[in-house]
């Protein structure tokens, strides 16, 4: 009986039917599409675009210090608007007409900080790479460099949010925690915190982590919604964004059609933490 099937099989891929039917069981998701066993593309213009956008070379003396920022430019055309979506899904969950800053942990250049303060949020950004900082002021934003623990230490409740916005996932995992404790105790009562990461639950997440040098280790959801609810923060919630799905299994679940997701929590007033 294999003989005859394997007959049939091989007067098939010699039909010129064959390609087609070949791409539409692919599209379905019931095999793979023959591919030529070599394929040679033009690199992107990384550098290119990271000038463009800093918009200077960098400085020959002082490559080492600006390779960080160079290198947070490099995506292509069209992430500005992915960012301004991203951030815009997060507007309606973020405190509105408080007298208190927003604080932005790891602020880069400060384009969280500039969305906030056009939608009518004061808020102000702290980062360790002293070259962001610098871009950050350039743009006319408050922003310091600073460690964000000794930050948050001497700021007790002095804030109506706080968020870390692709930011966790350089901190080595222990400083995890003492990071989260700090973060409650510097928010005001019914302050926001918003974390947000790379959602390794999609196919495409560990390309995108160690892209990054500066990476130290993926944080999974479940546990990084266990560690904030351990901190005292109520009414925890999970928000995917930027879809990004290659079949229709993965389309129904969020938890991997989603390329990034965030956490959401809120001090509560009568929590005992």
């Amino acid at each position: 009986m294999t003989a005859p099937v394997n007959r049939i099989k091989a007067a098939i891929r010699k039909t010129p039917l064959f390609g087609p039917l070949k791409w539409f069981a692919a599209l379905l998701g019931r095999s793979s599409y023959p591919l030529p066993f070599s394929h040679t593309l033009a690199a992107e213009p990384f550098l290119e675009r990271a000038i463009a956008r800093v918009g200077h070379a960098p400085d020959p003396d002082r490559r080492e210090e600006q390779f960080y920022s160079y290198f947070s430019e490099i995506w292509a055309d069209g992430y500005e608007q992915g960012l301004a979506q991203q951030y815009a899904a997060y507007l309606p969950h973020l405190p509105k007409g408080s007298d208190l800053p927003f604080l932005d942990i790891g602020c880069g250049a400060g384009e969280f900080i500039q969305f906030l303060s056009t939608n009518g949020i004061p808020a102000q950004g702290i980062d360790s790479n002293a070259t962001e900082v610098a871009r950050a002021k350039e743009r006319g934003l408050n922003a310091c460099c600073a460690d964000a623990l000794s930050y948050l230490h001497e700021h007790r409740e002095c804030f109506s949010g706080i968020s870390l916005i692709e930011v966790i996932e350089h901190i080595p995992p222990d400083s995890l925690a003492p990071l989260l404790s700090a973060i409650y105790r510097a928010l005001a009562q019914d302050g926001v915190v918003l974390l947000e990461t790379i959602n390794i639950k999609h196919p495409l997440a560990f390309n995108s982590f160690y892209s990054d040098p500066t990476h130290t280790r993926p944080v999974p959801s479940d546990f990084l919604v266990f560690l904030t609810q351990w901190h005292g923060f109520e009414g925890v919630q999970v928000m995917y964004t930027a879809p990004l799905a290659f079949s229709h299994e993965q389309s129904v679940d969020p938890t991997r059609a989603y390329f990034s997701y965030a956490v959401l929590g809120r001090k509560s007033t009568g929590s005992v933490f």
